[in-house]
């Protein structure tokens, strides 16, 4: 049988990070131990299918999911965030969508004052960036920080005076 367990990771620089494992309870003949399947941060569909094709035993996801949930573990699926991204671009571009799966997806996502205040009210162009991994981030920073270095400084030569403002009276 498969389960999860949290492992604490003291960083000297910074507070402390945990990371997780899938293991497997198998016997052996000096007793019982545990084999761990995967470790990770994110549980992904990818950690929980590579922690299945390690299993020896039965492999039950959903107890796997279920205790990730209790841990609170940090969950992302990319597939759902690409997904997302390609609809937002679509739309941008002028497709439209029936008007039930409007009324679906208005249901499916958060409607409540709380859930509305995480979320800025104009996120523009950077709802093209959910969901990107970290190398395309990269890049894009990398090549943000070269253009950035191409632009010359200001310079001056002096400083700025304005002109000695006197009266002249003439009396």
């Amino acid at each position: 049988m498969a389960y999860v367990v949290e492992r604490r990771d003291p960083r000297p620089e910074g507070p402390t990070s945990s990371r997780y494992e899938i293991r497997e309870s198998v016997m052996t003949s000096a007793g019982p131990r545990a084999r761990t399947l995967v470790t990770f941060r994110v549980l992904t569909a990818a950690v929980i299918a590579d922690a299945a094709a390690r299993a020896e035993r039965r492999f039950d996801a959903e107890k796997i999911r279920a205790r990730a949930a209790d841990l609170r573990i940090p969950r992302h699926s990319h597939e759902a965030a690409a997904t997302a991204s390609a609809l937002l671009a679509r739309i941008r571009r002028g497709d439209t969508l029936p008007p039930v799966l409007v009324a679906e997806l208005r249901r499916a996502l958060p409607q409540s004052a709380s859930d509305a205040a995480e979320v800025p009210d104009e996120l523009g162009s950077a709802v093209e960036w959910i969901g990107v991994d970290d190398a395309t981030r990269g890049r894009a920073l990398r090549d943000l920080v070269d253009v950035a270095s191409r632009i010359p400084a200001p310079t001056r030569t002096r400083a700025l005076s304005f002109p000695r403002m006197s009266s002249t009276g003439s009396s």
